[in-house]
């Protein structure tokens, strides 16, 4: 394999901020550095990533990676995922609210919304797994300023990032300490949304050396005010879906020696949202209705230790981490107080509400080889231990429920203080759960020569949940708390297979197979007189891919195509008995077939223009029962999904003085379904998707400070990103409403 000619190498420069592969900065000032004095071994196609956990030439990765790059979140004006995570291919960001909004890749999801499972898309910081097994506390949105880049895996990634990676898989990638120099950076940002007061963020980074090229800190602080858009008519209250981020990152990084890296990462963020952000269909264009705030409060912390040392033979990676989550919320019962009354002999006259959430810790610790350098055969090696500890809760309540149950004649005096004892909750779930996934993971590169390598993966695992549910209040009045225990113990392999062909440096074409796999869910029994089975176990997922990538027009048009089948089967299910008790199983297949495209053009100096476009069918392949609902049929589509989803990002810089940059972006997504429930016939239909939005962005560059004006959802459409049936109605997430600002951004 011979490097690229200089010619090449600046072409690739020029395209290093826009194109599909993963970029680091320092790799790109390297190949710049090569484009100037001419030839040199270090090249642009040898950046390293993480999507393969090891060196790897991001332009030969037989698989569907992408990234935003940090330049192009900042371009973009990102915030959180909403404001980018959909311009990748195959990419639908169900937003609802904060904690719960999911990302689905390939229509991998029986949900738009939590599922009773793991989640079918894995979320990792600086590859630090946070996604646990059973129901999800808290879908990490990490915000995105001095971000690197964020990684987005499509497809099943279960071979080197374990379990929940079904669909594929998100991996922040922040910043970390900087021993060569001091660097820092501020943001201001103002702005103002149809129908909301002013919001305001402020977030700064400080990159100290304390002993050059040796030892550095890096810290970032951030603080976010997103002022609410929606008016509960409940609470006669204006804007009443505020929150505010706030949080930070610490680094520190150590390098003793050529050899050798530590690495020290820790983050915190909490989001508090005074109320929830979904409208009720057909109150108004901005109305929601309920007795009391649907608050939801979210907590991240994460902590990690990382080191890299340089065996001459081999990379020796040791990454040791905890990630801590919490989130609480509120959710308004009281349109069904009545039949609460009615049923118990009530006669509450205060707000009925359910008071859910959780906590996790979740420790994890990796230990891996990777070969070093150009070698005709490349392997890595590795093994993982995952354990989680998790607490769950939910509780139905209202204020003065002791005194209603001693004035209820099914109950009478004296049961107030037994079944309410704090005078609200009067029935409540604890659950507990203890998760470990134990794995060894390996994969292999054989390059038979300059055009054709091969490459085959598996990793070998052990999963167990243990559980503990505890049920206190009326249902089990007059008698003591249930209390049952379940386990699931699963083990098995996942392969992963592919083969490339590089026939010259302006084609790559590569064939894909892979699996996917996630935690089974125990149930606990004695809670149904029916048989039920002691859980789920993992889904069957297999994917088919076969990819090309592309440079054309003298490297000013690099194309990204992908084909994929994925065959889902055994598919995690939510069943109910006869005795309407709920419990997990398997049943049922799906598939997904599509499209994915991304291209970058460059026709003159100074314009861009990045396109991605996916087409796909993610449906059901037999007929479904759903709970509660009846049953869907065959070529039903999957919720969460959308057969149509574009983007549009150009970008114009002119050749004038302040370097004035255009940026106009458009994102187009198709029509949804939010849950399995509406593809039912006859059913409710909860209904997402199908809109257009257009941001436009103008920046100027002052010396080290850049101001830039901008205007997001400019055509102020309602789109709808998911629905579900409350207790008051359907409730609509929505895109944000137009919005005005504009942002300071200062680097050192």
């Amino acid at each position: 394999m011979q490097p690229p000619t200089v010619s090449r190498l600046t072409r690739a420069v020029h395209l290093a901020c826009l194109c599909t592969p993963l970029l680091t900065a320092p790799a790109v000032a390297l190949a710049q550095d090569a484009a100037a004095t001419g030839p040199s071994t270090t090249e642009l196609d040898t950046i390293v990533v993480t999507a393969g956990k090891r060196q790897e030439s991001v332009r030969e990765i037989a698989g569907s990676v992408s990234a935003v790059t940090g330049q192009q979140l900042e371009d973009l004006g990102a915030q959180s995922l909403g404001d980018y995570i959909q311009r990748t291919p195959g990419v639908v960001f169900n937003n609802y609210q904060p904690g719960v909004s999911h990302v689905v890749m390939r229509g991998i999801a029986t949900s738009s919304g939590n599922v009773q499972g793991q989640t079918t898309t894995g979320y990792f910081l600086n590859e630090v797994p946070l996604t646990e097994p059973g129901w999800t506390i808290v879908v990490p949105d990490i915000d995105a300023f001095d971000i690197n880049r964020v990684e987005v895996l499509r497809g099943p990634q279960g071979t080197l990032f374990g379990s929940a990676s079904m669909g594929g898989a998100i991996n922040y990638v922040a910043n970390l300490a900087d021993a060569s120099g001091f660097d820092a950076a501020a943001e201001l940002t103002a702005s103002q949304t149809r129908n909301a007061d002013v919001g305001f963020g402020a977030k700064a980074m400080v990159n100290l050396p304390i002993a050059q090229d040796v030892l550095a800190v890096r810290a970032v602080a951030q603080l976010r005010e997103d002022p609410g858009y929606l008016d509960n008519i409940g609470l006669g209250r204006d804007g009443s879906n505020d929150s505010r981020t706030a949080g930070g990152r610490l680094s520190v990084t150590l390098t003793p020696s050529q050899a050798t890296t530590l690495s020290w990462l820790s983050l915190w963020q909490n989001t508090d949202a005074d109320d929830n952000s979904y409208r009720i269909a057909g109150l108004g264009e901005f109305e929601r209705n309920t007795a009391i705030p649907e608050f939801t409060d979210t907590r991240v912390a994460v902590h990690s230790l990382r080191l890299d040392q340089d065996l001459g033979f081999a990379t020796l990676t040791a990454l040791l981490a905890q990630q801590d989550k919490r989130q609480d919320w509120q959710f308004d019962y009281t349109p069904i107080r009545g039949a609460y009354n009615a049923d118990l002999g009530l006669d509450l006259d205060t707000p009925l509400y359910i008071a859910s959430g959780g906590e996790s810790t979740g420790r994890s610790l990796e230990l891996r080889l990777a070969s070093s350098g150009a070698q005709r055969l490349e392997w890595l090696v590795g093994g993982m231990v995952f354990q989680t500890d998790k607490a769950t809760y939910e509780a139905l309540g209202a204020q003065g429920a002791a005194g209603a149950f001693d004035r209820s004649p099914l109950f009478g005096p004296g049961s107030g203080a037994v079944i309410a004892p704090d005078d609200a909750i009067f029935n409540a779930f604890y659950s507990h759960l203890d998760g470990t996934e134990l794995a060894v993971f390996g994969e292999g590169t054989f390059h038979f020569n300059d055009q054709w390598k091969a490459t085959l993966g598996g990793r070998f695992f052990r999963t167990r949940v243990e559980s503990r549910s505890t049920q206190v209040g009326f249902s089990t009045w007059p008698g003591a708390p249930v209390v049952t225990r379940a386990r699931t113990d699963e083990d098995g392999f996942n392969p992963k297979a592919s083969l490339t062909w590089t026939p010259s440096q302006d084609l790559m074409v590569y064939a894909l197979v892979s699996e996917g796999f996630r935690f089974g869910e125990p149930n606990t029994g004695g809670l149904s007189a029916y048989p039920i089975p002691a859980g789920s176990r993992s889904d069957s997922l297999v994917n088919y891919e076969l990819g090309a990538r592309s440079s054309f027009a003298d490297g000013r048009w690099l194309v990204d195509a992908t084909l994929f089948y994925v065959d889902w089967k055994d598919i995690q299910l939510r069943l109910q008995t006869p005795d309407f008790y709920n419990y997990a199983s398997n049943g049922g297949q799906a598939y997904s077939r599509g499209v994915e495209l991304a291209t970058t053009w460059r026709p003159v100096a100074g314009f861009d223009w990045q396109l991605a476009a996916t087409w796909q069918q993610a449906r059901l392949d037999e007929d479904l029962e759903i709970l509660w609902a009846g049953t869907a049929p065959a070529g039903a589509q999957l919720p969460g999904s959308a057969d149509w989803t574009v983007s549009n990002v150009l970008n114009y810089q002119f050749d004038a003085r302040f370097a004035p940059t255009l940026t106009l972006a458009h994102q187009y997504v198709g029509s949804g379904i939010s849950d399995l429930a509406s593809a039912v016939p006859g059913a409710v239909r909860h209904t997402q998707g199908n809109y257009n939005t257009v941001d436009l962005r103008y920046r100027m560059t002052f010396g080290s400070t850049d101001l830039t004006l901008f205007g997001s959802n400019l055509g102020d459409v309602r789109g709808i990103t998911r629905s579900v049936s409350e207790v008051n109605g359907i409730g609509q997430g929505l895109v944000r409403p137009r919005t005005f600002g504009v942002t300071v951004h200062w680097r050192y």
